[in-house]
């Protein structure tokens, strides 16, 4: 499913919004659009071990091709088959020979050889590749951007997840994530990078950031991408929500999560966390917060998918025609669900807004500092403002804040696949203009050269790319196209008519997702 950052975050469902603004659903084109997707649905999924590839223009039309091949020197795919316009009406049938530049995107469901076709195909997954978990809980089935791995003191411990947003090319992002819990062992870092889902992850680069520690301190993200030395770090003295007392769970990076449950009437419904800081250091103060998310926004995610049904390829084609201007004009589901707000009381009682945590993915928790505004009296009160069901805590603590720093960036040095160095994976991780495409089980550890005092350093990943989400044919059965309008057009309704849905797979989604995984680390 960005972290952005399969998750699976809602971009999918943001995309499907910003795709229906773009094409001009306005009062009399509602008809011209809805007879628009009937007709793609016609062509439904390609069959399980069809040999055809479906292939999505950027001008809008459609190519069906048999019997096709792929060109990588060329950058072309060729095949016989029909041409349809942008009404999918036959154009042409024929030969065709169609140059990469003009794709938008790919459809089929037998995997190709080309890394160039790979990195921008939608697979559909017949129901006999699914385990029993997917097929008894379909939207708690495993699923993530990639995952990285890295050594702990003792093991090799999940750190975090790239681009959990990045749910399509057009959505490609750079992703920060903390190496919080991260220790190497020596100048030569590994970080172990894998493709546990049914999913394409099309990396374009993985870099470690490291900045010096200050003494007896640690380094913070904010979510701008600023990173400040922070010494002094105090726990709250007091936390309360609704079940009452929820300190314990909050006041060390260990793994003790602070959730709830979602509202069973409304999944935007809000919850607060009261922070008291008895104690102040004395300079610039930040809010250290670590996170993720709980499967609300995987069942999100993959319930859009469903709706979609056999259009999804379709719509997601769309989106990589769409301008940025247009995306600019459209509300989604994610935004109704908001982030994690942080507020403090200030000085005379009244309550500011000091900043927003929205980064997705509920695979690895990420560590981030929210600058607060300039409080002298004691004690401090800080409030988070989230949607109950949507986050879970695991750290919350006051820093203070000593400068801003500039991390170095460090490229791999080495990139092993399996115990042999990969030359090739290499080269397309440090070539701008390439990607490394990972499919399931896919797994490279990658060697970076730290600086011999690398023990006073902070690191940081750096990850760019996206994903695809292979659509599962078990997903069909819920096809629909009312509800993707409402999901489209009214996402506070959406949130309301789907909470009972979800209430009903929620006390079962942890362990089915962490149960299926396709491949292990």
């Amino acid at each position: 499913m960005s972290k952005t950052k399969k998750s699976m975050h809602l971009s999918l469902i943001i995309v499907f919004l910003l795709i229906w603004n773009a094409t001009g659903c306005v009062p009399g084109a509602y008809n011209r659009l809805k007879r628009e997707v009937r007709a793609v649905t016609e062509l439904g999924l390609l069959d399980k071990d069809s040999p055809y590839l479906k292939v999505h223009l950027l001008d809008g039309r459609v190519y069906i091709l048999s019997s096709w091949s792929t060109n990588e020197q060329n950058g072309a795919v060729s095949g016989n088959g029909d041409l349809l316009d942008i009404n999918r009406n036959l154009i042409k049938t024929g030969n065709f020979t169609v140059p990469l530049e003009e794709v938008a995107l790919f459809e089929t469901n037998v995997v190709g050889s080309s890394h160039q076709i790979q990195a921008m195909t939608i697979l559909s997954v017949p129901s006999a590749l699914i385990s029993i978990l997917c097929l008894s809980n379909p939207k708690a089935c495993f699923g993530s951007c990639p995952t990285f791995y890295a050594w702990d003191g003792e093991k090799m411990q999940l750190q975090a997840e790239g681009f959990s947003s990045s749910v399509t090319r057009a959505l490609e992002a750079r992703d920060i994530d903390a190496l919080y819990r991260a220790k190497p062992a020596g100048p030569n870092f590994e970080l172990r990078v894998t493709n546990e889902a049914m999913e394409t992850h099309v990396i374009r680069s993985a870099k470690v950031m490291v900045a010096p520690r200050p003494k007896n301190g640690r380094i913070f993200a904010t979510t701008s991408q600023e990173f400040w030395q922070a010494t002094e770090m105090i726990q709250p003295s007091r936390c309360t929500a609704a079940e009452g007392d929820c300190l314990e769970k909050v006041r060390a990076y260990d793994g003790i999560e602070r959730f709830s449950k979602a509202d069973s009437t409304d999944l935007a419904t809000r919850e607060i966390l009261e922070l008291e800081f008895d104690t102040l250091p004395p300079g610039k103060l930040g809010l250290i917060l670590s996170f993720r998310q709980t499967l609300l926004t995987t069942f999100l995610f993959y319930q859009g998918l469903a709706y979609m049904g056999r259009a999804s390829g379709y719509w997601i084609s769309r989106l990589e025609r769409a301008d940025q201007e247009v995306r600019g004009y459209s509300q989604s589901v994610g935004e109704v669900l908001g982030g994690i707000e942080v507020l403090v009381e200030n000085n005379k009682g009244k309550w500011i807004k000091a900043g927003e945590i929205k980064e997705t993915g509920p695979i690895a928790s990420d560590t981030k500092v929210v600058l607060l505004p300039e409080i002298k009296s004691s004690p401090l009160k800080v409030r988070l403002r989230l949607a109950c069901g949507l986050w879970r805590l695991d750290y919350l603590s006051l820093a203070e804040l000593v400068r801003r720093v500039e991390p170095i960036r460090i490229e791999p040095s080495l990139i092993l696949n399996g115990d042999s160095v990969d030359e090739e994976a290499k080269r397309r991780l440090l070539d701008p203009s390439e990607v490394l495409v990972t499919m399931p089980g896919d797994a490279y550890t990658l060697i970076f050269d730290l600086p011999s005092d690398f023990q006073d350093y902070e690191l940081f990943l750096e990850s760019q790319g996206y994903y695809l989400e292979w659509m599962r044919e078990n997903w069909l059965a819920e096809e629909s196209f009312a509800k993707t309008v409402t999901m489209f057009t009214n996402p506070q309704r959406f949130l309301k008519e789907i909470a009972p849905e979800f209430k009903k797979a929620e006390p079962q989604m942890e362990e089915a997702f962490w149960r299926s995984k396709y491949a292990k680390k």
